[in-house]
């Protein structure tokens, strides 16, 4: 059976324009399109973007955890790399939590902005401010 929480993801479905400054100064820009796969149990997240000139494209795929109350994603990329992370949505805002990075954000109708965190061995600092804008 379907676990309704996972209708807190439907306002992520369509395709976004990524744009977002990286604290070294470099720019990032693309898409990133979210898509149910049939039945509405898991939602593909795909990224297409420019970061620091570099192309990179990533596969996401999320769920939700009945017995945590959260959502969870596994991220693979163009280069081999596999991430894992936590989701989780308080009405507007959006947290992600993976072991080297972090997000959070806000979610408004046609607009996510928000700032990624990198766990440098000791501290979180800051990475990157992003925003997305419905296409």
């Amino acid at each position: 059976m379907r676990n309704n929480r996972l209708d807190l993801l439907s306002p992520y479905i369509g395709k976004w324009k990524t744009e977002g400054l990286t604290r070294s100064g470099g720019i990032i820009t693309g898409t990133d399109t979210y898509e149910w796969i049939e039945g509405g149990f898991f939602l593909t997240h795909k990224v297409e973007v420019s970061f620091n000139n570099k192309k990179v494209q990533s596969l996401e795929i999320t769920h939700y955890d009945d017995m945590e109350d959260v959502f969870r994603s596994q991220s693979f990329d163009n280069e081999g790399n596999i991430s894992i992370s936590t989701l989780k949505i308080y009405d507007d805002i959006i947290l992600i939590f993976a072991d080297t990075e972090r997000f959070k954000g806000n979610f408004k109708a046609d607009t996510i902005e928000g700032m990624w965190e990198q766990f440098d061995g000791k501290n979180w600092v800051p990475w990157m401010d992003i925003k997305l804008t419905r296409i």
